[in-house]
C-alpha cells in the first residue's frame, strides 16, 4: 500500500458514516470478481490521490523557494516581510492538523476500531511525521529569509549652518525597525512551537518508559527527533539571516497578488483532495472486507 493512500486514514475516517457491507457475492467467483472490481476502484483512486497530492506540494514548495529569495526595501516597508509571515502561519497550522491525524492513527494502532493492519498503520504515521517535518523546515527557511537587525545610527547628517551640522531620521534605521518587528514576532511564534514540540516528545518518552511495554525503537526515534528539534531551535535562535533581494513596491504588490491567488486554489485543491480521500477510504475498507470474506470462502471451500 503506497503511503499517499494511507494519508487518508487519519484525514477523513472520523467523520465518515459507516458503510454497510453489501450483499454478499453466492460463490467465490463471484467474490472475486468483486475484490477486483473494488481494489481497481481503490488504485483509481489512490492514483488521482497521489497526483493531485503531488501537485499541492510542488506548489508550496515552490511558494516558500520564492518567499525566502527576496525581501523588503525602503519602498515596499514590510509588505515582503507580510507575506512571509502569512506563509509561516499558514505552514504552522498545516502541522497542527497533521499533529492532530497523526495522533487519530497512533490511537487507533493501539485500540484497534478499523479494518486495517498494523503496517499501514505505520506507514501512514510515517507519512504525517514526514509531511511535519518538512513543514517544519519549510518555516525555518522561510523565517531565516526574514532581515536581522543592523545597527544603523538614528539619525544622520543631512548638512551643516554656521551653527553646527543639521540631522535628519535615518531611513535605513527606521526601515530595519519596520522589518525586524515583523522578524521578532515570528522568532518568537516559530521558538515557541519548536518548545512545544521538544516537551510533547519527552512527555511521549515518559509515557512509552512508563508503560514498561516493548518500545526502544519508538523510544530511540523519539530521542533522534529530540536532537533535531534543539538543533532546530538552536537555527531559529541564531541571528544569522538568508541573503535575500529587495524588491520594490510595485513587485511586493504583484507578488502579494499572486500569493494570495496561489493560496486560495491550494485551498480548493485541498477541499478536492479530502474528498477524494474520503471517497478512497470507503473503497479501500470495501476491497478489505471482500478480502477477508473471499479469504474465508477459500478457507471453507478447502
Amino acid at each position: 500500500m503506497k503511503i499517499h493512500a494511507i494519508l487518508v486514514l487519519a484525514l477523513v475516517a472520523i467523520t465518515q458514516p459507516v458503510v454497510h457491507a453489501a450483499p454478499a457475492p453466492p460463490n467465490r467467483g463471484e467474490w472475486e470478481a468483486a475484490l477486483a472490481a473494488r481494489q481497481q476502484r481503490a488504485e483509481l483512486l489512490r492514483d488521482e490521490i497521489k497526483a493531485l497530492d503531488a501537485g499541492i506540494e510542488r506548489r508550496i514548495d515552490s511558494i516558500a523557494e520564492a518567499l525566502r529569495a527576496i525581501g523588503d526595501s525602503k519602498d515596499s516597508r514590510t509588505k515582503v516581510a507580510r507575506m512571509k509571515e502569512q506563509t509561516i502561519d499558514a505552514l504552522s497550522r498545516n502541522i497542527g492538523y497533521f499533529q492532530s491525524r497523526r495522533a487519530t492513527l497512533l490511537e487507533e494502532l493501539r485500540r484497534p476500531t478499523w479494518q486495517l493492519t498494523a503496517d499501514q498503520m505505520r506507514e501512514g504515521i510515517a507519512f504525517f511525521d514526514a509531511r511535519i517535518e518538512k513543514r517544519i523546515a519549510q518555516i525555518l527557511a522561510v523565517q531565516k529569509s526574514l532581515p536581522t537587525h543592523k545597527d544603523y545610527e538614528r539619525y544622520k547628517v543631512t548638512g551643516s549652518t554656521w551653527v553646527g551640522p543639521t540631522y535628519a531620521v535615518n531611513e535605513d534605521h527606521r526601515q530595519n525597525q519596520r522589518v525586524t518587528a515583523v522578524t521578532d514576532s515570528q522568532r518568537k511564534r516559530v521558538v515557541e512551537g519548536l518548545q512545544k514540540s521538544i516537551s510533547r516528545i519527552e512527555q511521549q518518552n515518559r509515557t512509552l518508559k512508563a508503560r514498561g511495554a516493548p518500545a526502544a525503537g519508538e523510544i530511540a526515534k523519539n530521542d533522534a527527533l529530540l536532537a533535531e528539534r534543539r538543533q532546530q531551535l538552536a537555527s531559529a535562535l541564531s541571528a544569522t539571516g538568508t541573503p535575500t533581494r529587495e524588491v520594490g513596491l510595485n513587485e511586493a504588490l504583484d507578488l502579494d497578488k499572486a500569493l494570495q491567488t496561489a493560496l486560495a486554489e491550494l485551498r480548493k485543491d485541498f477541499t478536492t483532495l479530502f474528498a477524494r480521500y474520503s471517497a478512497y477510504l470507503q473503497a479501500l475498507s470495501a476491497v478489505n472486507s471482500t478480502r477477508k470474506a473471499l479469504d474465508a470462502v477459500k478457507t471453507k471451500s478447502s
